[in-house]
């Protein structure tokens, strides 16, 4: 997966449940479709992860600001 790919796949849905919420104007607040993204976001870390060859916790450090700076920039960043 190309690193534009992963950036595409972990905003696209977040940026479409923002459109649904600004259009639609509902009275309740769409849970189920936060949960799809969030294990959609997982798969997509996942894959990345394995593709540039980090570990389960150094991608877990990597989310943690401050801390996993060179594993974040790899994750995130990194040509595979």
């Amino acid at each position: 997966m190309k690193r534009y790919l992963f950036w595409l796949l972990m905003w696209i849905p977040w940026l479409g449940l923002y459109a649904i919420l600004i259009l639609q104007k509902q009275e309740t607040f769409p849970w189920f479709t936060v949960m799809q993204i969030l294990i959609l976001n997982i798969i997509v870390v996942n894959i990345r992860r394995k593709q540039v060859g980090l570990s389960i916790a150094a991608t877990l450090k990597s989310m943690v600001p401050g801390i996993g700076y060179h594993e974040w920039r790899r994750l995130y960043f990194a040509k595979p």
